[in-house]
């Protein structure tokens, strides 16, 4: 990401992980719709994933709006 177009390119980036997460969310919910009761394991881990995905891209996207310490401290 060049910094000339970093907000151009951070909101590109947003939309695309909002596009991924939805994606995540729609395979989840058609497995899961022709669930039997009670829920497989692989079900279960299906559902546990796909928040696990959203929660992953939600972090990365809030760290990657910290503005890098200009002194360089870690």
């Amino acid at each position: 990401m060049n910094r000339e177009n970093g907000g151009n390119d951070m909101k590109s980036m947003e939309h695309r992980a909002e596009e991924f997460v939805s994606l995540a969310f729609e395979v989840c919910e058609e497995r899961l719709a022709t669930r039997r009761a009670p829920l497989t394991a692989p079900q279960k881990a299906l559902a546990a994933a796909a928040m696990g995905v959203k929660q992953s891209i939600s972090t990365f996207l809030a760290v990657s709006r910290i503005p890098d310490d200009p002194s360089g401290a870690e």
